[in-house]
Order: structure tokens, then sequence, then C-alpha cells
């Protein structure tokens, strides 16, 4: 939790704003982004930027709960927004597998079991048959699989970034 999370949770205690001590408290949200935009808008609220709100909480205790109770309901709102987000989304992905043909989306799983296969061969399976039986399997080295592994977690987890970094590249 940041400083600035840990000076309006302080303000909070006494007060009645269970949305902002939830998301604060990183209880709800988006990896941090919710307590951010809380952070944000409470700092709105007092006319100061965030990283000023620890200085303006050791000055004027009042301002920040005012601030906090004012910013209750932009919290409820978020909360809901965010709960309406992952609705979509989930929506989305159902959607995706229902309508498209198998391995239009089968492709992202199986190269993963594919891939940890592939490592548990190369380093337990090859190494334990060898110790085992006294042979000598041949086997890809740890270089050409680990280019492998990045090509496909490039394309699959990457794909939007580079796509992203293309289209900025572009308008250069």
């Amino acid at each position: 939790m940041s400083a600035i999370a840990a000076v309006i949770l302080d303000a909070a205690a006494g007060l009645a704003v269970p949305f902002i001590k939830k998301i604060l408290a990183d209880k709800l949200g988006d990896g941090g982004r919710l307590a951010g935009e809380v952070i944000d808008t409470v700092a709105g609220k007092l006319g100061v930027p965030a990283d000023d709100i620890p200085t303006v909480a050791e000055s004027d205790p009042a301002a920040v709960q005012e601030a906090i109770i004012a910013t209750e309901p932009v919290a409820a709102d978020l909360v809901l927004a965010y709960v309406e987000s992952q609705r979509l989304s989930n929506e989305l992905q159902l959607a995706e597998m229902a309508k498209e043909q198998t391995w239009t989306w089968a492709w992202r799983p199986a190269w993963m079991y594919l891939i940890g296969f592939f490592w548990l061969w190369l380093i337990v399976a090859v190494p334990l048959a060898n110790a085992i039986t006294g042979a000598s399997i041949d086997i890809v080295d740890a270089g050409t699989l680990m280019t492998l592994t990045g090509a496909y977690l490039g394309l699959y987890l990457g794909g939007h970034t580079i796509k992203d970094v293309a289209a900025k590249w572009s308008q250069k």
C-alpha cells in the first residue's frame, strides 16, 4: 500500500466510508488502479496534487476527512463500474468461445501445455531416463526451447503491445 493510501486510510478510520476503506486496503480493485483513482479524487476534492495529501493531512485533517466523505459516492460508482467491466469481459470471453470454431481459441492453451511438456521433458524426463537406463537421449538445448517459449509469449501476451508500438512508430 502506498504512503498516500495509508494517510487516507488513517484519516478515514473513524468515518463511515466502507468503499474507500476496502479499495485502499487492497481488498477491491484492479491491481491498484481503483486505489489510484480514489487517491486522485481525494486530491481533486482537496485541490492539491496527490503527493501533497500527507502534508495537508498534517496541517488540516478535517479538510482531508471532508474530501474523503465527498469521495465516497465516487468510490462506490468506481466499484460498480469495475464490477460491470468484469461482467462484460466475462461475457465477451464466453461469447468468443461459443461462436468461434474451437481452433480459434484452443491454440492458446494447447501451446501452453505443449511448451510445459517440452520443459518437463527437457528438465526432468530425459535426465531421469538417461540416469536410469544409462542411455544418452539427445535433447533440444534450452536456448532453442527458450526461443520458442519467448516467441509464443510474445505473440500471446505481447501481441497488442507489439501492435501498439508498431502503430506509434509508424506515426513518427
